[in-house]
């Protein structure tokens, strides 16, 4: 199979994960495909409701899945190092995914910072990449990968693990959701902000969408902006993400997308 064929599979089975369980097997093969050693999804929250039976995520409290190593996990919530995060930090300040090797010209790192840098090393977790999740009225989140302390990261698939982020923490929070037994939302958009959205997946820009579709700029503008009302976004990839999610488009319908 294709990178896409099994970014297209992840994304059927994790649209009808129904527990924490599922989702963090999901996770773990998808992140080992792509090359990666570890995997973590978290809200930027309090952290302290944790249990290892993921029990904070089938009563609806949190989404907070990984793959890393069991003593860090554990330092890390009693600690509460999300405090103190540079992921995080940086996180709060981007829209798109960045690679851990990134942050100091990212954020104006502490002698904190410095000092949990050094302490992730000591876990044994080396590179990684991130994701940061941000959506109006629910609170933040990121989903990353990592490699063990010493391997490179997989660049070639880098582009397919922020697709591939995103898209998780979409179902991450759709099982939180039930979980709270609340009705999923579910977007209504028109075929055109539809068809602007899958534009925007294969990474062409408001000029270039209104060419290829005949209408002005301002239209196409309009038209992602009401996408992005519609969904309770922030950015016009969110959209792309959402449509995914709910399988009104696919990955094929973005070819020529770098999965």
């Amino acid at each position: 199979m294709t990178r896409l064929a099994d970014a297209q599979a992840f994304i059927e089975r994790s649209r009808v994960a129904e527990s924490p369980q599922e989702m963090a097997a999901l996770m773990s093969d998808i992140a080992a495909y792509m090359g990666f050693d570890h995997y973590s999804l978290m809200h930027h929250v309090d952290l302290s409701s944790y249990r290892k039976d993921l029990g904070h995520m089938a009563e609806g409290e949190l989404i907070l899945l990984t793959s890393h190593p069991e003593s860090w996990v554990e330092h890390y919530i009693e600690d509460d190092l999300l405090q103190i995060d540079p992921v995080v930090a940086a996180s709060n300040l981007r829209v798109t995914g960045f690679s851990w090797n990134e942050i100091a010209t990212l954020i104006d790192m502490t002698t904190e910072q410095r000092g949990f840098l050094d302490d992730v090393a000591r876990s044994g977790i080396g590179d990684g990449c991130t994701v940061p999740i941000h959506a109006p009225g629910q609170a933040s989140g990121s989903c990353s990968f990592s490699m063990r302390l010493g391997r490179p990261l997989p660049t070639s698939n880098l582009p397919m693990a922020h697709l591939i982020g995103a898209f998780a923490f979409e179902a991450a929070r759709a099982v939180v959701v039930n979980a709270r037994k609340l009705e999923a939302q579910h977007t209504r958009l028109t075929e055109r902000q539809v068809e602007c959205a899958i534009l925007v997946g294969r990474g062409l820009t408001e000029p270039d969408i209104a060419k290829q579709l005949g209408i002005s700029e301002e239209t196409v503008k309009r038209h992602l902006k009401e996408a992005r009302t519609a969904c309770g976004a922030t950015k016009s990839f969110q959209v792309v993400i959402r449509l995914l999610y709910e399988g009104r488009i696919s990955l094929t319908d973005l070819l020529h997308m770098r999965v």
